[in-house]
């Protein structure tokens, strides 16, 4: 079983206003690939993620984007992530779904 992301989600959270700049305005092709390359060098940066796959990064980084937009319902996130609902809101309050991962277990209304 996979171990729960808690502190080590910081390097995410960090990350995600530049991960935002990239995948802006690209089609979800192109995105995916950037978030897959983006994924893998938040890896190589922080050793501390060094325990979590490049796969595990890539699911985790648009369930952030939209949990953190407020793109789709509050109660469509886990529990212990609601309480970052809508906390960085995209550029122009864009609530548009990011599309690169749709099999991460609580990713919005994708599932």
């Amino acid at each position: 079983m996979a171990k729960p992301w808690k502190d080590d989600q910081e390097y995410l959270l960090n990350s995600i206003l530049e991960y935002r700049s990239l995948i802006n305005g690209k089609d979800d092709k192109e995105a995916r690939r950037i978030t897959e390359k983006f994924a893998k060098e938040i890896q190589n940066c922080n050793p501390e993620l060094k325990h979590r796959t490049v796969q595990s990064i890539v699911e985790r980084l648009p369930y952030l984007d939209n949990l953190l937009a407020g793109v789709f319902e509050k109660d469509n996130y886990a529990n212990k992530d609601q309480n970052l609902y809508a906390k960085m809101e995209r550029e122009n309050n864009d609530t548009t779904p990011n599309y690169c991962n749709t099999r991460h277990s609580y990713n919005g209304a994708i599932r």
